[in-house]
């Protein structure tokens, strides 16, 4: 282990010298924030007589003087290489101010001499820091979020630079050069595990998943026998590539999210809070080796389906996405994997199940805890898809917030800005569209709720006729409490089309209903109207036919006795009889 100090200059200027940044390690991260005082370190360091220390670095030596690993200070090092191609783009621009400046030489100090490329990114990422940030490219299809980052990064320093006059880029290029830095050169994945952790401890800002991955790397340093410490540190850090490779991979999910799912899912249930949980529940483990071989591969396993859950085209699967399904339901997705693999239909009832909880809880707005409810049965839950759906439903019940009955009470309320009624009046338009048509691909332009009963007056003036109104043109305190926001009263539309009929007279919006229905549910308002002296009316009796249908189609749909688990019977039934 070597430690000295250097330039960046110095740490740069070979011709064979090269940085690489293992898949395991996390890809570019900084944003705006952290390259605007990045710029603003150097322009106020320029003004004063210090030398700029620009942290340790921490390397794994791969070929001495040749090749490097980087364990800690890559997001720094990808910067520094992004802000040298911005500042000499900005500065090859103003050329003719410039005497003596040898850009060639720069490019090949800082970023590649020849076939040497300097810096290396994480593997996947590569293509893209090549292009835009090594060949000077302007543009690269960007397909992860660190690519994204890896090109705003350099259109956020050209732009800042371009601001600048000449002799200030300058200046601020020689500060870059002269700046130092503390190199600490590591042999092996032991000095790499132990420096790093060390490093951990001084409070640096990694993510979770970053301080679990040393943490188990300094863990098996400890605990392992002196001939197995280098080989069970790889495996570590083996697995942990396989996880970053799938994170990349991401669309919604994050990796301390999965993380967490996976804790919930094996540490305590959803008493689970910090890593600190994990310390706790590994320290007590007999085999800390095998402890950690265990936890990391089932931690790449939950990875790994989470992947194949974010990307399922499995009919419930897509439910809980267009739902938006909660923290809490997660870890139940993360067992259902692990005991069912790739079964799509016991994956399909689980996930059942689980949209039926989702849509209660999202339903029924309670500060009751939901997640202390379900913590044991998360953590009992084997496989046993009969026992989950019994269980889950006698605990909703027994809690009385997400019973049947209160269920019941809140479908049967005021639902107008309910989180679910846009999800569930799409469900109900599925339900009533012909056979063998489905809207799963259907969308409005600027989706809202329409009240069919119009919520106020227009401009102050009373309510237009063909409603439930009294003598004055008015709505009773009963009508208002009772129906307006009702279900029976409520229907998905298009916003130009809200915005085309206002407070209408009844007739005018039955009308435009029928000359352009987009949905079944504007259609059939005919169905539910009633005629008076060949006028047309939406009345307190339309409302509450329409109203009861709609409810006894959701009380139906969100019951947990819909869920088909009569071929796990009889699957039980076959296996008693061999």
């Amino acid at each position: 282990m070597d430690f000295y100090r250097k330039t960046t200059l110095g740490l740069f200027d070979s011709s064979q010298k090269s940085f690489e940044i293992p898949v395991y390690q996390r890809a570019y991260s900084w944003e705006k924030d952290q390259w605007q005082t990045f710029l603003n370190d150097l322009l106020e360091q320029i003004e004063g007589e210090n030398n700029y220390f620009y942290g340790n670095i921490l390397l794994e030596t791969v070929k001495k003087d040749v090749k490097y690993e980087i364990i800690d200070g890559q997001q720094r090092l990808t910067t520094l290489t992004i802000f040298i191609r911005s500042i000499l783009n900005v500065l090859k621009k103003r050329e003719k101010e410039l005497e003596d400046f040898d850009f060639q030489t720069k490019e090949n100090i800082f970023l590649k001499n020849g076939g040497n490329i300097k810096l290396r990114p994480v593997e996947y990422d590569r293509a893209c820091f090549d292009s835009l940030i090594i060949d000077n490219q302007k543009k690269f299809e960007t397909n992860t979020p660190s690519q994204v980052r890896i090109k705003e990064a350099k259109n956020f320093f050209v732009t800042e630079l371009e601001k600048l006059n000449t002799d200030i880029l300058l200046r601020v290029l020689t500060k870059i050069e002269t700046t130092d830095l503390t190199i600490i050169e590591l042999e092996g994945k032991k000095d790499s595990a132990l420096m790093f952790e060390l490093e951990n401890n001084r409070g640096k800002d990694l993510t979770n998943m970053e301080k679990i991955k040393s943490y188990f790397m300094y863990q098996m340093y400890v605990y392992s026998d002196p001939e197995e410490t280098e080989s069970n540190i790889e495996n570590v850090s083996n697995i942990f590539k396989l996880i970053y490779l799938i994170i990349n991979d991401f669309k919604k999910l994050n990796e301390d999210s999965v993380l967490i799912y996976h804790n919930n899912a094996y540490i305590k249930g959803y008493n689970y809070r910090t890593l600190e949980d994990v310390k706790e529940v590994f320290k007590k483990s007999e085999n800390k080796i095998d402890w950690i071989k265990k936890y990391i591969s089932e931690l790449h396993t939950s990875f790994s389906n989470m992947k194949k859950f974010e990307n399922s085209d499995n009919f419930y699967a897509k439910k809980l996405s267009k739902i938006n399904a909660p923290a809490f339901i997660y870890p139940f997705v993360i067992r259902g994997y692990k005991y069912f693999g790739d079964d799509s239909k016991k994956l399909n009832t689980l996930f059942n199940i689980l949209e039926i909880l989702t849509f209660r809880a999202r339903l029924i707005n309670s500060r009751a805890n939901i997640q202390e409810r379900l913590n044991s049965i998360l953590l009992n839950f084997k496989g046993d898809l009969i026992s989950l759906k019994q269980e889950i439903k006698s605990k909703l019940n027994e809690s009385w917030y997400w019973s049947d009955t209160n269920t019941k009470n809140y479908l049967n309320g005021g639902m107008y800005g309910n989180k679910v009624l846009n999800y569930l009046l799409w469900e109900y338009e599925n339900s009533i569209q012909n056979k063998g048509y489905s809207i799963k691909n259907f969308s409005l332009e600027n989706e809202q709720i329409e009240h069919i009963s119009p919520q106020t007056p227009t401009d102050g003036e009373p309510i237009a006729t063909g409603y439930d109104l009294n003598e004055d043109r008015e709505y009773s305190e009963d009508f208002v409490s009772k129906h307006l926001n009702s279900l029976g009263n409520l229907m998905l539309i298009s916003g130009s089309h809200n915005a085309s009929i206002g407070n209408k007279a009844f007739k005018d919006k039955l009308d435009s209903y029928k000359a352009n229905p987009l949905l079944n549910q504007q259609a059939e308002i005919k169905d539910f109207a009633t005629s008076e002296n060949e006028a047309v009316f939406w009345k307190t009796d339309s409302i509450e036919k329409r109203h009861k249908k709609i409810v006894d189609f959701s009380i139906q749909k969100w019951s947990f006795d819909k869920v088909e688990t009569t071929y796990l019977e009889k699957e039980l039934i076959e296996d008693e009889k061999k």
